[in-house]
Parts: C-alpha cells; structure tokens; sequence
C-alpha cells in the first residue's frame, strides 16, 4: 500500500505535505539534496545554480510548483510552513545535525527568506527512532549539551530526538501550539518504516522520503 501520514497542523494550511512509509511513492519530481548529517539548508534557489543535487540536510522554497523534501530511516524529518502557506521546508536531523541546531536554523533560513517571524511558523515532527529504542554513547550528550545545555532527560542512556527539537523550537520562540508531532517510533513498527536499527541489514539503501509543497496563493 502507498501511503503517507499526514498531520492536521500542515493540513489546515493547504500544505500538501506526507512523511513517508514503506510503501510510500519516490515522487521523483520532489528537489532533495545530498545528505551529510550537517546543518547547511538549500533553498531552491540555490538548488538551481548547482550542478547536481548540492549537499545539505534541508530545504526551503516559496515557489508552490515545487515539492522538496528529506530522506530518513530513523532519524528525525522535519516539516515547515508559515501560517499563510506559502513558504515551506523540510529538514533531516539524526543527533548530529540536532545537536547541531539543524531545525532552529532551518526556520532562520525561512523566516529570512520568507519575511516571517519565527514565532509565526508551524512546524511537524515526523516518525522517527523513539527514546524507547534510541541508546546512544556519552559523546551524543557531548553534542547536546554543548549547543543546548538546558536540554535534560531523565535517562540519559537514550536520545528523545522529539524531545529535544520541541526543546529548541520553544527556545527558537515557535509557539507551543504551532508545533506538531508523528511520534511513531520506526524501530517499533518495521511494518511501516525502514528503521536502519530494526531492520539491519535487510534495509540496504531503502529510506523513507517526506516532502512538503507550498499552498496555492489563490487559497489565501
């Protein structure tokens, strides 16, 4: 079955937008960069003056011909509009790039491209490892906490990548109720997603792509 979930928040806008399943479609026309596990975000602007998809972990665009999107297994896929629609993004962050502040400056790259402030931004967290299956060492920690010491969880023997981007939105001055979230764990459901950590071996280079596109003009 092709499927994407879709989330209420993004719906309400007009935002066609999905995070994907195993059995999702590629939508080969969606723009994607290459990723790295870093922070830098491509506009689609940008995307156009490169020679090949250019690396990076997210994507921004106001053009509402254009879809762009991210590739996830069990990292974390981000989703962004602003209130009005019609300037979207899609951002990958797995630890490092959350550590590193991936989705604060994703909503910096639309806000300054866009004109809108960041608080008036609505943003969705997709399905992703959960803190149930997520161990990780101490230089994880060492990451997060150096960029967002205030972050703490009871157990630091795992990561809530949930919990630590809604952390850094709030901090960003997103407004609570402008922040949405898929928390289905893809390690705890092989069924629906390619989890590197669930399926070894057996997912080989198989991911799962979310993609948004902006709202129509005419709806507004």
């Amino acid at each position: 079955m092709r499927m994407y979930l879709r989330h209420p928040l993004l719906s309400s806008l007009g935002v066609d937008h999905g995070f994907g399943t195993t059995g999702s479609d590629l939508r080969p026309t969606c723009l994607t960069v290459n990723q790295v596990h870093g922070t830098k975000i491509v506009s689609s602007c940008e995307y156009r003056d490169c020679e090949g998809a250019p690396e990076g972990d997210g994507m921004v665009t106001g053009e509402k011909e254009i879809e762009v999107g991210v590739w996830t297994a069990d990292c974390l896929p981000v989703l962004s509009s602003t209130e009005s629609g019609t300037f979207v993004g899609a951002f990958h962050a797995g630890w490092r790039g959350a550590s590193a502040g991936i989705v604060p400056s994703g909503l910096q790259k639309i806000s300054g491209e866009s004109r809108v402030p960041v608080s008036e931004l609505v943003v969705v967290l997709g399905p992703a490892i959960g803190p149930c299956c997520y161990e990780v060492g101490p230089e994880v920690w060492g990451a997060v906490r150096l960029k967002t010491p205030s972050y703490t969880q009871r157990a630091e023997r795992t990561l809530d990548l949930w919990g630590l981007v809604t952390h850094q939105l709030l901090l960003a001055g997103v407004p609570e109720e402008n922040i949405g979230c898929i928390s289905l764990c893809t390690r705890c459901h092989p069924e629906l997603f390619y989890s590197h950590r669930g399926w070894g071996k057996l997912r080989g280079k198989r991911s799962m792509l979310n993609y948004i596109r902006p709202a129509n003009d005419d709806r507004h």
